[in-house]
């Protein structure tokens, strides 16, 4: 037994060369993928009639079940690996140790010792036995004649167990077995010597050469070469059928059609704590915001100490009929018009008259300024207009000394109105903090945004307190205000996910989505008091569904044009039929391929689009 190994550029006369070269009977070729022998089935004839040429067994190993039916149909024994061609063999060499019931009438796997005659069995020199098995499934040889029972000529396969060529058996009666290759030889006793009688051994011989085979199984040969006989007939058959039938192969690549664009609006709600994908909400996350801002204010209030001026004033009375009483509190004046008060009442005595001469009746009383600060403090004199009520011709008043001891003095102080203009200016800085803080999405946990429009601040609080600031002698004055807001955040990851699973739930019965086609996007959130809802789009692949036995259904029977016709709504349909010259789909089912080639991305229409038929010149 050899094997042979053959480059994917050998041409078949070098493989047939090689082969003729070969000592051994039993050979295997090993064809790689994309051989070029293997492109045509005529190439493989030709290998078998260079093996029954050379009265060897030949058997094509190839992973290519495309190569393996071809190297079949021209009548050749395929396997798939070497170490089951090797398998093959054992089993073979087995199968004849078991049929020769102990006898070593041949070499086990082919080994190629020509078989002993046995003592009396009438054989004069066998031929060498090749190994049982030979061209089993090849089925190539014949024994167009042999002499039978009584004399009858049994004509037929060659125990399908090897390429034998044409022999006559012997003449007495008995089977003739083939049991390798036939080579010129001997024949048995009792027959002609026409020297084709390859490796045949006359049993249960009644010629003149007398009994044939040994005595232990002169009886069990005839029955035992029979059975051989039917189970490699069998054996054939199966493989001739399994290789010969027709078959078929149907490629669908099924139509794409695009899914959406679907918009969804997602509400991301913080009193929700899980998805729900009917109501399209989300959990929304409440961050909290707190801020704080402060500054030095000018005090704007004034806080005035006055003492008024105080003196003492002299009215002169020139009225010699009576005297004249001044009420407490009448009101003198400077020429300027600085007024002061009497602080108590006076009488000034009637004018006297002595003479000639008018002697005037003086009276001194004090007197405060009306209104407080050094205003009041004036000059000896200065005081000269009397009481409105009094007649200015009989009365006069004099302030004989300055006025004195009227002052003023002005402290700034903190007034409401300053506190409340400082407090108004905060709280005018603390919303714009917060806004800003509010959408800082630093603040955001990892995997969420902020929305900014939920945002809600809280109430401020002032440090220190507005009314104990009030009436303090400062010039300027601190305040501080504080808040804590919170803004909702919500996961766009989320909000695509529910997207999605409601495009899912769009897919039309017998669709499904093309993997890694489907995508949605989220868009920027619109803000609902605390809640923020967000505008999704999604969209994705769509594909229908193949039902193999459907599929199957369609196309058994139908030529190949008609078969993709039918199949034409399922996407690019390609139909192969071999042998190429077959009118139709076969309708065995197990000999209908059908494959399925992955959609791919981006729509190719709406399903229906129609495919081809393209009848193959391989098989499948």
């Amino acid at each position: 037994m050899a094997v042979v190994y053959i480059d994917v550029d050998d041409e078949i006369t070098s493989v047939a060369a090689r082969i003729r070269r070969l000592p051994d009977a039993r050979v295997a070729v090993v064809v790689p993928p994309g051989s070029r022998i293997a492109t045509s089935r005529i190439n493989f004839r030709l290998l078998a009639r260079e093996a029954a040429g050379s009265s060897r067994s030949l058997a094509i190993v190839t992973p290519d079940a495309a190569v393996r039916a071809l190297a079949g149909a021209a009548g050749l024994e395929t396997h798939p690996s070497v170490a089951e061609f090797e398998a093959a063999e054992a089993t073979r060499a087995a199968a004849a140790a078991a049929a020769a019931g102990g006898a070593a009438l041949v070499e086990p796997a082919g080994a190629g010792v020509a078989a002993e005659p046995a003592p009396g069995s009438g054989v004069r020199g066998g031929a060498p036995a090749r190994g049982v098995g030979g061209a089993a499934e090849a089925g190539q040889g014949t024994v167009p004649e042999a002499g039978g029972l009584g004399g009858a000529a049994i004509a037929g396969t060659a125990a399908t167990l090897g390429m034998a060529t044409p022999v006559t058996g012997p003449a007495g009666p008995g089977i003739a077995a083939s049991t390798g290759f036939g080579t010129p030889g001997s024949a048995p006793a009792g027959g002609p010597p026409d020297g084709r009688g390859g490796s045949r051994t006359a049993l249960a011989g009644a010629g003149p050469a007398g009994t044939a085979g040994r005595r232990g199984g002169r009886r069990r040969w005839p029955w035992v070469v029979a059975i051989v006989l039917v189970v490699a007939l069998l054996g054939t058959s199966a493989v001739v059928a399994y290789t010969a039938l027709p078959s078929a192969v149907v490629t669908i690549r099924p139509a794409t059609r695009t899914l959406g664009p679907s918009d969804l609006t997602v509400r991301a709600d913080p009193a929700t704590t899980s998805i729900d994908v009917a109501a399209a909400t989300i959990p929304g996350t409440t961050v909290d915001v707190p801020v704080e801002v402060s500054d030095t204010f000018e005090a704007t209030g004034e806080k005035k100490e006055e003492t008024k001026a105080a003196g003492s004033v002299t009215f002169i009375s020139k009225d010699p009929t009576k005297a004249n009483t001044i009420a407490a509190g009448s009101i003198v004046r400077t020429g300027a018009g600085v007024a002061f008060a009497l602080r108590s009442a006076v009488t000034v005595p009637k004018a006297k008259i002595e003479g000639l001469t008018i002697i005037p009746g003086q009276a001194t009383v004090r007197v405060t300024a009306v209104k407080g600060g050094p205003e009041g403090n004036v000059a000896p004199n200065t005081i000269s207009v009397v009481p409105p009520a009094e007649d200015p011709v009989l009365l006069e008043v004099r302030n004989r000394a300055a006025t004195s001891g009227g002052t003023r003095k002005t402290t700034t102080i903190v007034t409401q109105e300053d506190v409340d203009g400082a407090t108004k200016t905060l709280e005018k800085r603390l919303r714009a903090r917060f806004a800003d803080a509010a959408a800082d999405p630093a603040r955001a946990p990892e995997g969420t945004v902020l929305v900014p429009g939920t945002a809600l601040l809280g109430p401020a609080t002032a440090e220190p307190e507005a009314e104990s600031l009030v009436g303090q002698e400062v010039a300027s004055f601190d305040l501080s205000m504080s808040a804590t807001g919170a803004v909702t955040a919500y996961s766009p990851a989320a909000a695509r996910s529910v997207a999605l699973a409601r495009l899912a739930a769009d897919v039309p019965d017998g669709y499904e989505i093309v993997e890694g086609t489907a995508s949605a996007e989220a868009g920027e959130a619109v803000a609902v008091e605390t809640m923020a809802d967000v505008p999704t789009t999604s969209t994705a692949e769509m594909v229908r569904v193949i039902d193999q036995a459907e599929v199957r259904d369609l196309v058994r029977g139908k030529s190949p044009v008609d078969a993709a016709t039918a199949l034409s709504g399922l996407g690019a349909v390609s139909v192969q039929v071999w042998p190429a010259f077959m009118p139709t789909v076969t309708t065995a089912d197990a000999r209908i391929e059908i494959r399925i080639e992955p959609a791919t991305g981006g729509s190719t229409g709406t399903p229906g689009s129609g495919g081809t038929a393209q009848p193959s010149l391989t098989a499948p």
